[in-house]
């Protein structure tokens, strides 16, 4: 990413100042990898607990996993009450993947993940359908303990929004950032801090208004 010395510095001044004054909670168990990429690919564009309640009401409504996947985008959207942004569009993105699994494991279950070295858990994710870098993170991060962090949208857009990243950086570029600068000890921590960061608003620029000047009439 460009500038990013000066970045990582502007970042972990902030990172240090949160971690100060923010009290952070334990790191949950490692997560069910099936269940965890359901919760990432439907909750890139919104808050990790909003996306937890829309996989929970799924699973409770539908039978199984196999019911989830064989279930149309705009079915899955209705039981979760509607309430992912672009909710058709990652409910397809949810279908595919789980077909993806099913393709490759014969079974609804990603628990071979944790038999795998992670570059090779990762290259995995990489190669299904429906996921993309933040799933893949989140996954490697949340279930595997793997050195990853997700950025979901609103994360994105404040790093972007407070001048932490370069404003032309994409989402993959921003999380290599991130874990080149971030260990993996911390990884977890800093997500957790991350999530309560609100970029401080700039004051609007003030308008200048010029006085109009007034040209003495010269009296003949």
């Amino acid at each position: 990413m460009k500038n990013g010395t000066m970045y990582a510095s502007k970042l972990q001044k902030v990172y240090t100042g949160l971690r100060g004054s923010t009290p952070v909670p334990e790191p949950p168990e490692p997560d069910d990898p099936l269940r965890r990429l359901a919760i990432a690919i439907l909750g890139e564009n919104c808050s990790d607990a909003e996306a937890e309640r829309a996989v929970g009401r799924a699973i409770e409504t539908m039978v199984d996993w196999n019911e989830l996947r064989v279930s149309s985008a705009s079915e899955i959207n209705k039981v979760v009450g509607n309430a992912i942004p672009q909710g058709v569009q990652r409910c397809q993105m949810l279908t595919d993947a789980l077909q993806a699994v099913f393709d490759c494991e014969n079974r609804m279950s990603l628990d071979r993940l944790r038999t795998m070295g992670r570059r090779d858990a990762r290259h995995f994710l990489e190669q299904l359908d429906g996921t993309d870098e933040y799933t893949v993170a989140s996954v490697i991060l949340w279930s595997l303990g793997g050195h990853a962090i997700p950025v979901n949208d609103r994360l994105l857009d404040a790093l972007r929004e407070a001048d932490l990243v370069h404003p032309e950086a994409t989402r993959a570029e921003v999380q290599a950032f991130l874990e080149r600068n971030i260990s993996a000890n911390e990884a977890k921590e800093f997500w957790m801090v991350m999530q309560s960061f609100q970029p401080a608003k700039r004051p609007a620029a003030k308008r200048t208004t010029r006085k109009a000047t007034s040209k003495k009439k010269v009296s003949k």
